[in-house]
């Protein structure tokens, strides 16, 4: 096991990229009073909030930002899953079976029907706005007076995923609620829920994602994510040593993949 002082972002990320043999950046998701260096806000990179944290495990984009001053150009669904508006009738359409007065009629047909809509959106609970800014940087260009770290987004294939997740249960005696997949939009599995922006999201679990197509245009079908809650990644990093990520590497990544 580690020592138990405080482990810095970039070292989480640095150990999570090693032990994992990550190809992709993991990411780390923080609220700030400022725009960060360099930063640009999401709208002006995608209209999808998922897409453009994507790129930026791609290490195409550096530091992105969002706020209530900072929204234009982003998609309405992001707005709702990021606090800076609330849920609309014509979304609750859009999502479920469509409505001839919003945007023609278009319609996603991830649930059945508007009101499933509305009673999955209240089950997730308030979904509180940043402070002032929220932003997501690579780990490893993260520093302590950038603003407060809420969560670190992992990508990778299902090998690296499947070892995340054993590395998860290594360290916890909560079978079934550690690791969860929960329904939402990409950027709620990127950010809200790992965030902890969503009210009624179990504390301390990861969160398996995307659970929602609507990304597959520009996510690799190879790929999955898991938001890990800052204090979590703390102990997945910790756990590492003790765990067979180190003790039986050969089980985690057999020789000749």
């Amino acid at each position: 096991m580690m020592d138990d002082r405080s482990i810095s972002v970039p070292e989480i990320g640095e150990a999570l990229w090693g032990a994992l043999h990550l190809g992709l950046k993991p990411l780390c998701m923080f609220e700030s009073e400022t725009v960060p260096e360099n930063g640009q806000p999401f709208g002006q990179v995608d209209r999808c909030l998922a897409k453009s944290i994507f790129l930026c495990a791609r290490g195409e984009e550096s530091s992105l930002y969002l706020g209530a001053d900072a929204k234009t150009g982003v998609c309405p669904g992001g707005q709702v899953w990021t606090g800076l508006m609330e849920m609309t009738e014509g979304l609750n359409f859009f999502i479920s079976t469509g409505s001839p007065t919003y945007r023609h009629g278009e319609a996603e047909y991830l649930k059945c029907d508007p009101q499933m809509v509305k009673d999955s959106v209240a089950t997730v609970g308030k979904i509180r706005a940043p402070s002032k800014y929220l932003c997501v940087t690579p780990c490893h260009d993260f520093v302590d007076d950038m603003g407060t770290p809420r969560s670190v987004l992992v990508f990778g294939g299902a090998e690296q995923i499947r070892n995340l997740l054993s590395l998860q249960h290594f360290g916890t005696k909560d079978v079934f609620a550690s690791a969860i997949a929960p329904w939402g939009a990409s950027c709620a599995s990127f950010i809200t829920y790992p965030a902890g922006l969503a009210a009624n999201c179990p504390p301390g679990a990861v969160i398996i994602g995307p659970t929602d197509p609507t990304g597959n245009e520009w996510l690799p079908p190879s790929i999955m994510s898991l938001g890990i809650p800052i204090k979590e990644a703390e102990r997945l990093v910790r756990d590492i040593p003790g765990s067979f990520l180190t003790k039986r590497p050969g089980v985690a990544f057999p020789k000749g993949r």
